[in-house]
């Protein structure tokens, strides 16, 4: 199971790497057309759409794995370590039953846009194809949040706020949420270089 984990998170980060790079590119060379060669590339901004609903969409497991989403943590950073544990397993569930009924809905949009036929403009690629990353995105976020609950729900001597990011539980985290991730990211990759 770890090992599996570790493979998606190094194809997620793969993908979200090449689109964003893929995108960038395409944009430049889209811009350098247009101004100095007087001529544009019909395509070029059909695929920096299809990268960037990549991007966004994709990078749902990858923020969630990082715990890079968007935190209102007050609550969470009065309590001890046992009730935030109590909190992030109640957390991670509610956001895996969220993401598992988004990922319903978003399965039965690309289906009915597969329906529909449409196609791009230019390349004529079916929009069904491009949408289709959108499930797969909230399916990943959804099964990080399990994971992430299911260590929870396991592990009594951690308290993990990611599936990767977990904190003993006798040690009390001071500070808000985003800093104390921030400071476990620096040190396991301090920890990772020197190794």
């Amino acid at each position: 199971m770890k090992s599996l984990g570790k493979m998606v998170a190094r194809f997620e980060e793969f993908v979200l790497s090449f689109s964003v790079i893929a995108m960038a590119a395409l944009l430049i060379i889209g811009v350098f057309m247009r101004t100095v060669m007087n001529s544009s590339l019909t395509f070029s901004e059909e695929i920096a759409s299809a990268l960037l609903i990549v991007v966004s969409f994709f990078g749902l497991g990858y923020c969630a794995r990082q715990g890079r989403h968007i935190t209102m943590s007050i609550v969470f950073d009065m309590l001890d370590n046992r009730k935030k544990k109590v909190f992030m397993l109640f957390i991670s569930i509610i956001s895996a039953i969220a993401m598992a009924y988004i990922f319903y809905l978003a399965v039965r949009y690309v289906l009915s846009v597969q329906n529909l036929g449409r196609v791009t403009p230019a390349l004529q690629i079916p929009m069904y194809l491009i949408y289709s990353v959108v499930p797969l995105g909230f399916l990943l976020a959804m099964i990080e949040y399990l994971y992430c609950f299911i260590k929870n729900l396991t592990d009594k001597n951690h308290l993990y706020l990611t599936s990767e990011i977990r904190i003993p539980m006798d040690l009390e985290i001071k500070g808000d949420l985003a800093n104390v991730i921030d400071k476990i990211a620096e040190e396991e990759q301090e920890t990772g270089d020197t190794a």
